[in-house]
C-alpha cells in the first residue's frame, strides 16, 4: 500500500479522535456565532429577540453537533438535503428534537416570512463558518493538529455549510412557491382583528369569519405557546385560529379547551408548556390571550416541566396579585420591613418558612416535612418570625395581607423584598414551591 493510500486509510480513525477533543470545545460556540451574526447583519436585529432567534440558535447548535458527529461517523445524519420530512422526536421532558436538515429547512421558510433575501441567509451561514473555524484553529494549535488534519477539518466544515445552506434555500424557495390561499389570509386577518384590542363592528367580524370559513362561536379560549413552535403536521388544528409567527405564538379555540385537547396541541405543535386562558366572547379574545400569556409566564418562572399545561382558571388569585403593579410592591415593602436587617439568605429562608407556615395552618410537623427540616428547627424559626411580626400573625386581616404579599412575589424577589429593590414583573411565581392559590391562614401557636 502506498504512503498516500495508507494515510487515507488512517484519516477516519484520526478524525474520530479529533471529534472527541473538539466536542466540549465547541459547546459554547453557538452563542458566539449568533452574536456575530447579529452584529454583522442589521436585518436580524429585531428578529433575534423573538422565537426566530431561538430557531437560529437551534440551527447553529444542530450544525455544530452534526459536524462533530460526522467526524466520529461520516455516515451520521447524512440524509440528503431533499430527505423525507418526519415528525420531530421528543425528549423525556417533551422538548422538540428536530433532524438537523429539518431545522435548517424551516429556517429557510421563516426567512421568507421575515421578508429577507437569500443573500442575507447566505451571509449568515458564511459568518457561522468563519467564527467556528477561528475556534477550531485555536484548538488545533493548542492540541497540535497536523496540517493534514486541519485540511480535512476545513473540507468537512465547508461541505457541511454548503449542505445545510442548500437545505435552507430549498425551504425558502418552497415557501415562496406556495400559492396564496384566500382562506388562510382571511384567517390571519380574523385572528389579528379579534386579538389586537381595537373596536370593531360585529358585522365586520362576521364577514371576516365567513371568508375564513370559521363561524364565530359564542366563546373562544386562547392557548399561549412556548416558542419556538414547530408544527409537526404543518398547521394548527383547522378548527382553531392561529398566530404562530409572532414573538408570543398563540391559538384561539372555539369554546372551552379540555385537558385532552391541550395535551394534543402541545404534542402536535412540539413546544414546551402551554398556557390556557379563560373562555370569553369572541370580541374579548384579547383578554383571554393576555391571561394565557401571563399564566404561561407563571409556569416558566416556577420551573414547570416541559409537559405542563397551565390554566388561568386555576391561577386567578396569583394573576391578580402579580399584575397589581405598584400596589403589590408597596404592600410588600410595608409588610416585610421587619426583615430589613437580615442577610439575603436569612430573608429568603424566613419568607419560605412563613409561607409554608401559613399554608399548613401552623402545623409544625407538616411544615417540617414540606421543607425537609426537623420540627424543632421550624419552631425555632417561627419564634424568630413571631419576634419580627408580633401580633400581626394572630390578626386575621394582617395574616391575609401577609399572604397576599407572599403570593405576589416573583421567583427572584424573595431575597430583596425587605429593601424594596425587587422590580415588579409580569408573570413569575416562587421557584421554591410553585405558589398555589389556596393558602390557609394558620395561627403560630398551634
Amino acid at each position: 500500500m502506498s504512503t498516500h493510500r495508507a494515510r487515507e486509510a488512517s484519516e477516519p480513525g484520526l478524525l474520530r479522535g479529533v471529534g472527541g477533543i473538539m466536542r466540549p470545545e465547541l459547546e459554547d460556540v453557538a452563542g458566539e456565532i449568533i452574536a456575530a451574526i447579529r452584529a454583522a447583519i442589521p436585518e436580524y436585529q429585531g428578529s433575534f429577540d423573538g422565537p426566530y432567534g431561538r430557531w437560529m440558535t437551534e440551527g447553529v447548535r444542530q450544525a455544530i453537533a452534526l459536524f462533530v458527529d460526522r467526524l466520529a461517523d461520516p455516515a451520521a445524519a447524512s440524509a440528503a438535503p431533499g430527505h423525507t420530512r418526519g415528525t420531530p422526536a421528543r425528549t423525556a421532558r417533551g422538548s422538540a428534537v428536530l433532524d438537523g436538515h429539518e431545522v435548517h429547512r424551516r429556517i429557510g421558510r421563516q426567512e421568507l416570512r421575515e421578508g429577507r433575501s437569500l443573500d442575507t441567509l447566505q451571509h449568515a451561514y458564511r459568518i457561522g463558518v468563519r467564527v467556528a473555524w477561528r475556534r477550531i484553529m485555536l484548538l488545533g494549535r493548542r492540541s497540535g493538529f497536523s496540517s493534514a488534519v486541519m485540511s480535512q477539518l476545513a473540507d468537512r466544515m465547508l461541505a457541511l455549510m454548503d449542505e445545510l445552506s442548500s437545505v435552507a434555500l430549498d425551504g425558502y424557495r418552497e415557501a415562496k412557491s406556495e400559492p396564496a390561499d384566500p382562506v388562510t389570509t382571511a384567517r390571519r386577518r380574523l385572528v389579528r382583528a379579534l386579538t389586537d384590542g381595537r373596536p370593531g363592528s360585529r358585522g365586520d367580524f362576521e364577514e371576516l369569519a365567513r371568508l375564513a370559513r370559521w363561524p364565530l362561536p359564542d366563546t373562544v379560549t386562547a392557548v399561549a405557546l412556548s416558542p419556538p413552535v414547530w408544527p409537526s403536521s404543518g398547521e394548527a388544528p383547522c378548527e382553531m385560529l392561529a398566530d404562530l409567527t409572532g414573538t408570543n405564538p398563540f391559538l384561539l379555540a372555539p369554546g372551552a379547551v379540555t385537558a385532552d385537547e391541550a395535551a394534543r396541541l402541545q404534542a402536535s405543535l412540539v413546544c414546551g408548556p402551554v398556557g390556557v386562558g379563560v373562555p370569553v366572547e369572541p370580541f374579548a379574545a384579547a383578554d383571554s390571550v393576555r391571561l394565557a400569556r401571563r399564566v404561561l409566564a407563571l409556569a416558566g418562572d416556577g420551573g414547570a416541566s416541559a409537559e405542563s399545561v397551565v390554566w388561568a382558571e386555576d391561577r386567578l388569585p396569583e394573576l391578580l396579585l402579580r399584575h397589581s403593579g405598584v400596589v403589590a410592591a408597596q404592600l410588600r415593602r410595608r409588610l416585610f420591613e421587619p426583615l430589613a436587617d437580615l442577610t439575603e439568605r436569612q430573608r429568603e429562608r424566613t419568607i419560605e418558612t412563613l409561607r409554608a407556615w401559613l399554608e399548613e395552618q401552623g402545623n409544625a410537623h407538616a411544615v417540617a416535612e414540606r421543607l425537609g427540616l426537623h420540627p424543632q428547627t421550624i419552631r425555632y424559626r417561627m419564634r424568630r418570625i413571631e419576634e419580627a411580626f408580633g401580633d400581626r400573625l394572630r390578626d386575621a386581616r394582617a395574616r391575609f395581607e401577609l399572604e397576599m404579599a407572599l403570593y405576589s412575589l416573583t421567583g427572584d424577589e424573595g431575597a430583596s423584598v425587605a429593601d424594596g429593590s425587587a422590580a415588579t414583573r409580569d408573570g413569575g411565581v416562587s421557584t421554591r414551591d410553585g405558589g398555589g392559590s389556596g393558602a390557609g391562614s394558620g395561627f403560630v401557636g398551634r
